[in-house]
This record gives C-alpha cells, structure tokens and sequence, in this order.
C-alpha cells in the first residue's frame, strides 16, 4: 500500500503525531520520490539501521543534502574510525563530573531567571526562558560571553532548521551563517593555540579541551575545531530549548499530570522522560547505505539518503503502550527506550547535560511557581528539522505561601 507522507507539509509539521502512527502502520518504509530520500517510522526498523554500521554510513551527511566541500565531518557526520576519536577527544568534557560542577552556574542563572519572570504577568516563555538557559549553558562551554546570544541564537535558528531543509531552500542563508560562525570563532581559536604552543593553559571550556585535544598525537585540526564549535553551538542550544518548551505546552494541557508531578516532585525525571519521547526535540537525521539494499520492500540504491524519524519511533506502539497518550508515571526502563537522543554509536554526547538543564528549569519554576496558562496562541518552530514550540505566550501563576 502507498501512503502520502509530506514531510514539509505545515499541517504535519505543526500536528505530526497521528500522522507518524499512520505510517508505522500503512506504510513503514516510505520513498519521497519528489524530495528524493526514505523515511523509516518503526521503532525497530530504526534500532537496526543504528546498530548496523558497517552497511549504514553518515559520511555523506546527517540531513538531507550529502555533504559538501563546506561541510567538516564532526562527530553526528563522522563514521568510525574518526567519530571514535573525535568523541575521545571530547569526552572530558561530557564525563559526569563535568556536568555535575555545571549545575551550581546553571542553577543560579535559572534563579536569576526565575527572579524576572516573578516580574511579569504574562510573556513569552521561550524569550524569557527557554531560550536563554540552554544559551547560557553553550556560552559556558564555549567560552563566549552571554550578552552575544541574540546574535548566536539567530545562527542557531537557520543551521538547525537547514539541517533537514527540502532540496536547497535554506543553502544560501546557511552558507552565511557558516561563515559568520566561523568568523566569530576562528580568532578565539587561534588565540587558545598560540596559548597551547607558548606552554600555557587556555582554559578548561569546551574549545580549550578541543585545543589541548590529539588525535593521533596530532593536534586536532582547526576546522574540525571551527566544526566542533558549530555542532555543539547548534545541538546543545536548539534541541534543549524546544525540550523545555515542550514540558512546560505539555503540563498546560494535561493539567492532571502537572497536579501529579506538584504532588509527587520525585517523578521530575519520568516527566522530563516522557516529554522527549512524546514530543522529540528532533524529527529524525539521516544515514546513507553503503551497499544497495532491500528495504520495506523496496530495493535501494547505494548512497541514498534514508531519513530515520526519531520522534516517529517514540511513537511506536510495539514498544510504548497507548503511545500518543502523555503520562509522566510511565515505566522508566521503558522510557528510556525512546529514541530522541539517538542511538549505539551516534547518541548524542549531551543527553545528560540537557536533562540536567531542564530538570534545574522545573525545580527552580516549581519553586516559585504554581504553574501557568495560555497567554496566547502556541507558535511552532518554524523549520523542519525541530519540533517543539517558538513562541509561547503565558501568563504566570504564583506560588501560594502556605
């Protein structure tokens, strides 16, 4: 059976669900031929390709246009042997302590936030707060001041949205965002590697590590560095910012588990579980099969692009029983099968640090807070590649003194 599946469609972006369950069911395997790629839905048919390495390749590219001379492989885009070492090379600054010395800064930048928000009636929560953490917490890793996150923030917007653009609509705006990042970056580089060269320590961020960093007993070249800066720019920001947005949408229409969650906090993670498999942060990003293959039916050409619909797998009934239902006391082994931080070799590095930034957010809100209503209509993100809100209007409830 062929089944429609307009990836691009407003209607679909804005309201996606029912129409991945579709397609798990109807057609699990789908070939866009207008757009020229397929898109796998089930949660299995995801977990096999993400396991199968050798014949399913990122060299070409994460999105949906094959990488080019512009592009510098970086980790999500890397196949081993590179990815291995690029992840060496960068896990210090992931490990568990790391990120547990991040909280105390970001709980207080949390609370400054939570300061100004008791100032308002109504705004927008995404101005005010979404966006803002995970900004800050990038700033922090990159060590680049805060006051440039207005700037940052619209470079994250077009090469988020860019990555699964349809054929070449958004390549012009992200060739000038990729050289604006690069012109901003590449003197704070330079500087941290006369630094190393001279002896000293640049520093414990996130480019210093990458500047002490050796690949081979190499130096790690500067545009993988550039590149480093550019991935984490857009993967650490974007992602998390729609991930709050998401909770906070989501507890404003289920009331019930916003009640549930004030009466029992120790159900934060679950809930924060539930948003990312319910409403994933990323729609999907792509492999390309080194081999023709057979696949749901159809037979592919080496080298084509086949789109694995993360947020499609968290919806898969096989796996989370009544899918499209949110419901913050799910099982968390469960849970934690969702796929919005990837999978096997390419999951992403930073799941922990975002879970962490939200979970700071909520703790922080509840404390202040009682919860919050609609101020105005909900506007989506407006590129394809990520789902969650871009604006949201609310008007704030305060917390009862007892």
């Amino acid at each position: 059976m062929v089944t429609d599946f307009d990836f691009y469609d407003e209607k679909f972006q804005n309201f996606p669900h029912q129409t991945y369950r579709t397609m798990q069911d109807t057609c699990p395997v789908h070939n866009n031929t207008e757009v020229g790629w397929y898109a796998v839905f089930r949660h299995a048919g995801i977990m096999a390709i993400v396991r199968d390495n050798e014949m399913f390749s990122v060299r070409h590219g994460p999105g949906t246009n094959y990488a080019d001379e512009h592009s510098v492989p970086v980790l999500v885009g890397a196949d081993p042997p590179l990815h291995t070492k690029q992840k060496k090379a960068i896990a210090p600054a992931f490990n568990p302590k790391i990120i547990a010395a991040l909280e105390e800064p970001i709980r207080a930048f949390v609370q400054q936030r939570m300061e100004a928000l008791a100032e308002l009636v109504e705004c927008d929560l995404m101005a005010e707060l979404a966006d803002q953490v995970p900004m800050f917490v990038i700033s922090e890793l990159l060590d680049v001041p805060f006051a440039d996150y207005p700037m940052l923030r619209d470079w994250v917007d077009v090469m988020a949205g860019s990555t699964l653009q349809k054929a070449q609509t958004m390549e012009a705006d992200r060739l000038d965002k990729l050289r604006k990042i690069a012109d901003y970056f590449l003197p704070r580089v330079e500087a941290k590697i006369a630094l190393d060269e001279a002896g000293e320590d640049p520093g414990d961020d996130m480019v210093s590590l990458l500047v002490k960093g050796r690949i081979d007993g190499e130096r790690i070249p500067t545009p993988q560095i550039l590149g480093f800066a550019q991935f984490l720019l857009v993967a650490g920001a974007a992602t998390t910012t729609v991930f709050i947005g998401s909770f906070f949408n989501l507890m404003m229409d289920h009331p019930d588990q916003w009640a549930k969650l004030k009466a029992d906090p120790s159900l934060l993670d679950q809930a924060l579980e539930e948003t990312l498999r319910i409403e994933s942060p990323v729609h999907g990003l792509f492999r390309t099969n080194n081999e023709p293959i057979t696949l749901g039916g159809h037979d592919i050409p080496a080298d084509t692009k086949i789109g694995l619909m993360w947020f499609s797998g968290n919806l898969d009934p096989e796996v989370f029983d009544d899918p499209l239902r949110f419901d913050i006391a799910r099982e968390p082994k469960v849970l934690r099968k969702h796929l919005s931080f990837g999978h096997g070799l390419h999951t992403c590095i930073g799941g922990p640090l975002a879970r962490m930034e939200a979970r700071v957010v909520v703790e922080e809100f509840m404390k202040r807070f009682d919860g919050l209503k609609r101020a105005g209509p909900l506007v989506p993100y407006p590129f394809p590649t990520l789902n969650g809100p871009y604006k949201l209007p609310v008007r704030l409830i305060p917390r009862k003194e007892n």
